[in-house]
């Protein structure tokens, strides 16, 4: 063999090394699975509330984008800012922010992430990973700006929990003192039933196989492209959810690959809820996640309760309000 020959077979493995990112991203999504109804949309409307749901308020992110949240006044200073699930946004935890604000507990705030109803410019997007975590900490920001001093738990349910997260395994752990998590989703942890939420989320395995090793290279130019759609049947549609996820923004929403040194950094004011009947979550895989890296959390496991009923069911609440008003009145040094 000559030395042009392996010059060019050199040539050519180099190309179609270099290429094969690009065909993976550019390969079509699997094909979704048949349209089901894995959490029961329909038990979301059986839960009401002495209190109407608030209007959306806006706030100012660093980039100077309006951020939608709504905001629930009550007696307490404490402020429990929680964070939705994937595909929604916050008024779907009404009953949950009205109950701890009439108890008491909390002054509730409910973002509406960026990439989400009435937040950001694009839906299922954001600018960067990374960006959802500085969103809360301008709004932990604006809050402060507006007088609300109280300490600040920060909470969250399914994807919304595995947020928390990964904010408190971020720089801006300082700004919260506590967190509860309501069916945390943690990508790559066995918690997370068939690694696809019980057939919730269809993940584009080729693109984000691709995305992973451009941004190894340090390419980021294909960030935005969706990466994760959502198993929602269309009968429920209202317009409100969001349906697919960028890669930034699916990235930006969990824990980091390190996983376990995220929940490290949790430390021992947090509370865990899992239903026993979790359609997306493994409730016994998640309790040894917690064991092993943060054992000082407080972690329970609810019988007869599902993923949306770990926030909308009276028992869960009830646990909610009470572990709040046992945290300190005031806010802790870090």
């Amino acid at each position: 063999m000559t030395a042009h020959v392996v010059w060019a077979l050199l040539c050519a493995a180099i190309l179609l090394i270099g290429a094969t990112p690009f065909w993976l991203i550019a390969s079509p999504p699997p094909p979704i699975a048949e349209p089901k109804d894995v959490f029961d949309f329909t038990s979301l409307a059986s839960r009401r509330s002495e209190i109407d749901l608030p209007s959306l308020r806006r706030f100012a992110a660093r980039d100077g984008e309006q951020l939608a949240y709504r905001y629930y006044d009550s007696s307490a200073e404490r402020i429990l800012i929680f964070v939705h699930g994937s595909s929604y946004h916050g008024a779907g935890y009404h009953a949950l922010a009205a109950a701890v604000s009439l108890a008491g507990a909390a002054k509730v705030v409910l973002p509406n992430l960026r990439g989400h109803y009435q937040s950001g410019r694009r839906r299922g997007d954001v600018d960067y990973i990374g960006q959802l975590e500085d969103d809360l900490a301008d709004l932990i920001a604006f809050l402060r700006g507006e007088h609300r001093d109280g300490p600040i738990t920060l909470g969250g349910h399914s994807s919304g929990g595995g947020l928390a997260i990964r904010f408190a395994g971020g720089g801006h752990r300082a700004d919260v003192d506590s967190f509860v998590l309501l069916a945390p989703v943690i990508p790559r942890s066995p918690s997370v039933r068939g690694g696809t939420a019980g057939g919730w989320a269809s993940l584009h395995w080729r693109r984000l196989y691709g995305l992973l090793l451009l941004n190894a290279a340090g390419v980021h130019g294909f960030d935005g492209l969706p990466i994760v759609a959502f198993n929602k049947p269309a009968k429920y549609w209202d317009g409100t959810e969001t349906l697919s996820y960028s890669y930034r923004l699916n990235v930006s929403y969990h824990p980091r690959y390190d996983f376990a040194a995220d929940i490290a950094a949790l430390g021992g004011n947090t509370l865990v809820m899992v239903g026993a009947n979790d359609q997306a979550i493994d409730p016994e895989a998640l309790r040894a996640e917690f064991a092993k890296s943060d054992p000082a959390a407080q972690v329970a496991v609810l019988p007869d309760i599902n993923h949306f009923g770990i926030f909308s069911d009276m028992t869960a609440t009830t646990k909610v309000v009470d572990w709040l008003k046992g945290l300190p009145a005031s806010r802790a040094a870090h």
